[in-house]
């Protein structure tokens, strides 16, 4: 392959800055590497069964060098493994400009939201055990900020759903359940500070599960009674894992609550009715959703997402509010997902005196 060097004096001969260590390096996408932009990872292009040095680290990639790249028809560039965590870095400082920018494909956009926000979210659980830092803080505040509009869409609704996984690993549960709460957050009149706190609340809903031993919170299978007892005291954990930042009341009801149920069997309060806050309603629904449809769903296999929501609408009734499911559902319909059983349910949310 030859590379139009244009006018730049670029290393992209053999020799200096060759490597043959393809092994320790991982292709992405030119369209993650912003013009006028400094990372400090250096960036490397294929020539036969080599990787050559094409920009070094802290070096501005300008718009010439990414016109170079296209014109030569190069979709992969390569990154050490070993400057993994500067990339990260790089990406996080700009996943706001990476979700708005329509030249890059929907489909891209949404994998580099979901590898990353789990990377961040699986980071923090590991590192967090014994309380929830500053900067682990910032930088879910920052996912939140940059993606909330985004997930927003339907059209970045549907291209979430080919991309998440359905593991249940703490870290890509609690990104679902974010994504699936900043998808109907437009359903109910919020501020638009009240719907960030929601979406924080949400990706941080189980923190306290940081702190939980690991052999109970990887356990396959059903839980013991004293392993459930244990977990169930994530909520309490979460709270007061967080209750230390100015982060408002919302969040601590989301992490807090999110767990009671409507007819007051749930936990840690036993909370009933209009007594749980919106926000929790909220995240509850789509927590349980997330869980049922997983593939280490505790109880037996996985649900169908129709199985699921008629199994919160119907089978659960009492338990969840049937306004967030009705919401819920109108907005996986919306995303390709069809759930006949909308208008019984509808009819049953009409039947019952509005939440507060």
């Amino acid at each position: 392959m030859q590379i139009n060097r244009s006018n730049l004096d670029l290393p992209l001969a053999a020799g200096k800055g060759e490597t043959d260590d393809e092994d320790f390096c991982f292709p992405i996408s030119p369209f993650m590497i912003f013009p006028e932009s400094c990372g400090e990872f250096a960036i490397y292009v294929k020539k036969g069964k080599n990787l050559i040095l094409f920009t070094r680290d802290g070096e501005q990639f300008t718009r010439a060098h990414k016109a170079i790249l296209h014109e030569n028809g190069i979709r992969e560039v390569y990154i050490k493994a070993s400057q993994k965590p500067d990339y990260d870095r790089y990406l996080e400082e700009h996943l706001g400009t990476i979700l708005t920018d329509e030249s890059i494909p929907l489909a891209v956009r949404s994998s580099v939201f979901y590898d990353l926000a789990t990377c961040v979210l699986g980071e923090i659980f590991e590192t967090n055990r014994h309380g929830l830092s500053s900067g682990s803080l910032d930088k879910l505040k920052n996912i939140v900020r940059s993606s909330l509009q985004f997930l927003s869409t339907g059209a970045a609704f549907r291209a979430m759903a080919p991309v998440m996984s359905h593991g249940y690993g703490v870290d890509t549960h609690s990104v679902n359940v974010f994504i699936y709460t900043a998808a109907i957050l437009g359903s109910w009149k919020m501020s638009v500070e009240e719907r960030l706190k929601t979406a924080l609340g949400a990706i941080l809903h189980d923190i306290g599960k940081a702190t939980m031993p690991r052999g109970i919170l990887n356990k396959h299978g059903k839980l013991n009674t004293e392993e459930r007892d244990l977990m169930k005291m994530h909520p309490v954990r979460g709270a007061g894992m967080c209750s230390m930042f100015h982060i408002g009341q919302t969040v601590i009801h989301c992490l807090l609550f999110h767990h009671e149920k409507l007819d007051g069997s749930g936990y840690p309060a036993g909370l009933r009715e209009s007594r749980i806050p919106l926000h929790a309603r909220i995240v509850g629904v789509v927590d349980a959703f997330d869980t049922f449809t997983s593939e280490r769903y505790f109880y037996a296999d996985p649900l169908t997402p129709h199985q699921a929501l008629t199994f919160l609408g119907e089978e659960m009734m009492g338990w969840y509010d049937p306004e967030v499911i009705f919401q819920f559902g109108k907005k996986l319909r919306e995303g390709g997902i069809d759930w006949p059983c909308l208008a019984p349910l509808k009819s049953l949310w009409s039947s019952i005196p509005a939440h507060p």
